[in-house]
């Protein structure tokens, strides 16, 4: 996570755990790819951040980014 501050002097970051993963509590509904996804997409309209995202995932991370993009708002 270095780079996250580099990035923020040009651009807006918003850096997310999901539920169940690193120390972070458990999910309350099933750890699906569809609820991840909107899981995401409600934390980011709490913030503030509305689309177009760029959106950057490792691992599995990466996988829910690409659904993310793939399904309708």
């Amino acid at each position: 996570m270095k780079i996250l501050p580099a990035i923020s002097e040009s651009s807006s970051v918003f850096s997310y755990n999901r539920f169940g993963v690193a120390g972070i509590d458990k999910p309350k509904v099933s750890h699906e790819g569809l609820n991840i996804v909107n899981t995401l997409r409600e934390a980011l309209t709490s913030v503030g951040f509305e689309p177009l995202f760029l959106l950057v995932g490792h691992s599995l991370g990466g996988l829910y980014a690409n659904l993310c993009s793939l399904l309708p708002e």
